[in-house]
C-alpha cells in the first residue's frame, strides 16, 4: 500500500488526514484540540512510586494519571546479561527525576506507556541519545545502499548517540543527511540542557502535530499530491516543508473542484465503511471485526463460488480476508492482541499462502504488525504496535440501547459534521441565522466541547448558527433550516 496522495480537510474543532492508494483510503487520522496525542512526547518525569512486585515504575509526567515505566525499558541495552538478576530498584528510586519518552497514550484506566531509550525522529534518519548503534531499516534491501548508509552513520556516531537509517535514507543526498543529523542533535542539546535546570514532572519536547508528522513519515516514494482545503493551513504545511523537505512544497495544493475534497474523492463513504462491522469481499464472503478491550476478533465467511471445492473456495476467500484484513487492520488502527478466524483448510500449503499474503499486505503498515502464525485451534495470532486509540474509539460511542456490544457515532463526532455540513448546506438558506436542529446530545456538543468551533464556523460564514433540540431526530442526524424565527431564537442557543 504505496501512497501517492494526502488530502487534509481543516475544519474548526477538527482536521482529518486522508492516506490514499490508488483511490483507496488506506490511513485515517482525525485530530481534535483536547484529545491530542501525547505519544512521541519526551517529559521530564518524577518517579512516583517504584513497584518491584511488577518491576515497574508509575512516573508522574503531568499528566491525569501517572505514566508506566517498565524494567525493560529502564535497563542499559548494555546490561542484557543481567536480565533475571537485575531489578527495578537498581536503576530508580522513588523522588528521582527521569526523562522519559511516551511510547502509547493512556488507554482506559491505563496510564500512558514510557521508555528510558529516546528517539528523534526526522524524514531520513533517527536519532538514538545514548545508544551508541547504528541501525538500517530493513526496508532498504539493497546491499550496497545498506553497507554505503552503515559507514556513513558509523562515522557520524559520536558519544551522543548513535543513528537508525529510514527508507528513505536510501534516496536521500549527503549533505541532506548530514543537515538533518545536525538538526536532530541541535534537537537533543536543547532537551537535555532543559532537562538539566528543569523541575519535574516538565514537558521537554512536543512531537510535531499529526498534519506535520505524517508528511515527515509519508513524504517519499510514490507521494505525488498533497491537497488541503483550508488556505491557512495549506500556508503553514507549505512553510513547513519548504524548510524540512523542500521536495513536497511543490506537491501542496489546493482542490480545484466545487465539491469538498472528501466529497470529491468519495472518502466520507470509505469512512462509513471503516466504521462498518462487516466488510464485504470480492468473492461474496465477509469479515466481521470485533473490537473488545482484550483483543480485536476478524471472523472470516465464505460466499458461494459456483463449480469449486469446499477446499478451494475456503482458500480463495482466506487469500482475500487476509489481504483485507491487513489493510483494514491498518485503517482502524486495531492494535495490540488481534485474532483472525479463517475459514478452515485442510492442505497445509493452502495455510501457507494465505500468512504469507497477509504478511506481504502487512510489510508497509506503520504500526509493524507482527503474524505469529496459526494456533492449535485453527487461529491466526498477530500482534500490531499500539501507540493512539484506534479510528472507532475517536469517532464512535459504545451504543446505549445494546448495553455497549455495539457503537454508534458521538455526539461530538455528528456535531463536528453537521459544522462540515453547514458550510456546505449555508448558501442554500440565504437570510440571517442558519438553524441546526438534532438531537439533545448533539445540540449540548455544540454548546459545549465543539462551541469553540461552532464559533469559528459562524465566523466563517458571516452569520449565527442557532443550536435546536428535536426530540424526534436520530441520535447521529441533523438537519437545517431558518434559524432566525422567533419560535428558533426561543428554542435555541
Amino acid at each position: 500500500m504505496a501512497v501517492d496522495e494526502i488530502l487534509i480537510n481543516a475544519q474548526p474543532g477538527e482536521t482529518r488526514i486522508a492516506l490514499m492508494d490508488a483511490g483507496r483510503l488506506v490511513e485515517l487520522v482525525v485530530s481534535r484540540p483536547g484529545q491530542e496525542s501525547v505519544a512521541g512526547n519526551i517529559y521530564l518525569g518524577r518517579v512516583e512510586r517504584v513497584m518491584s512486585g511488577l518491576q515497574a515504575a508509575f512516573v508522574e509526567i503531568g499528566l491525569p494519571r501517572a505514566a508506566f515505566l517498565a524494567l525493560s525499558e529502564v535497563r542499559p541495552l548494555g546490561a542484557a546479561g543481567n536480565i533475571g538478576g537485575d531489578s527495578i530498584g537498581d536503576y530508580l528510586a522513588e523522588g528521582d527525576a527521569v526523562v522519559v519518552q511516551v511510547q502509547r497514550d493512556a488507554f482506559e484506566d491505563k496510564g500512558a506507556k514510557l521508555t528510558t531509550r529516546v528517539a528523534l525522529i526526522g524524514r531520513t534518519v533517527i536519532h538514538t541519545p545514548g545508544l551508541g548503534e547504528v541501525k538500517i531499516s530493513r526496508r532498504i534491501d539493497n546491499p550496497e545502499s545498506r553497507a554505503r548508509l552503515t559507514e556513513f552513520l558509523q562515522n557520524e556516531t559520536a558519544d551522543d548517540g548513535g543513528f537508525i537509517a529510514r527508507a528513505t535514507a536510501a534516496n536521500a543526498g549527503t549533505d541532506d543527511l548530514l543537515t538533518e543529523i545536525a538538526g536532530l542533535r541541535r534537537v537533543w542539546s536543547g532537551i537535555a540542557e532543559k532537562s538539566a535546570s528543569g523541575r519535574p514532572p516538565a514537558l521537554l519536547w512536543r512531537e510535531l502535530d499529526p498534519v506535520l508528522r505524517i508528511l515527515r513519515d509519508q513524504g517519499g516514494g510514490a507521494l505525488r499530491r498533497i491537497v488541503v482545503d483550508d488556505a491557512e493551513e495549506r500556508a503553514r504545511i507549505k512553510a513547513y516543508c519548504r524548510n524540512a523537505s523542500p521536495g513536497l512544497a511543490d506537491m501542496v495544493g489546493a482542490d480545484n473542484g466545487s465539491d469538498p475534497v472528501f466529497a470529491a474523492a468519495e472518502i466520507e463513504e470509505q469512512i462509513a465503511n471503516a466504521l462498518a462491522a462487516t466488510v464485504p469481499l470480492p468473492s461474496g464472503g465477509d469479515i466481521i471485526i470485533s473490537e473488545t478491550p482484550a483483543l480485536t476478533a476478524i471472523d472470516v465467511n465464505t460466499g458461494g463460488r459456483d463449480g469449486a471445492s469446499q477446499e478451494e473456495t475456503a482458500y480463495q476467500t482466506n487469500l482475500q480476508a487476509a489481504r483485507e484484513a491487513a489493510r483494514q487492520i491498518r485503517l482502524r488502527n486495531l492494535s495490540g492482541l488481534l485474532v483472525i478466524d479463517f475459514v478452515p483448510m485442510k492442505r497445509r500449503r493452502h495455510g501457507t499462502e494465505v500468512l504469507d499474503a497477509l504478511r506481504d499486505e502487512a510489510a508497509t503498515d506503520p504500526g509493524k504488525p507482527h503474524v505469529i502464525g496459526f494456533t492449535r485451534l485453527g487461529l491466526v495470532e498477530m500482534t500490531r504496535r499500539k501507540k493512539c486509540h484506534s479510528l472507532a474509539n475517536i469517532i464512535m460511542d459504545p451504543c446505549p440501547a445494546c448495553a455497549g456490544t455495539g457503537r454508534m457515532k458521538s455526539p461530538l463526532s455528528v456535531a463536528y459534521q453537521a459544522l462540515r455540513a453547514a458550510e456546505r448546506e449555508s448558501a442554500g438558506w440565504p437570510g440571517g441565522a442558519l438553524g441546526i436542529w438534532a438531537a439533545a446530545p448533539v445540540i449540548e456538543a455544540l454548546n459545549g466541547e465543539a462551541a469553540k468551533a461552532r464559533a469559528l464556523t459562524e465566523e466563517r460564514l458571516g452569520r449565527s448558527l442557532v443550536a435546536i433540540v428535536d426530540e424526534d431526530m436520530a441520535a447521529d442526524a441533523f438537519a437545517f433550516g431558518p434559524g432566525d424565527s422567533v419560535d428558533a431564537m426561543r428554542a435555541g442557543q
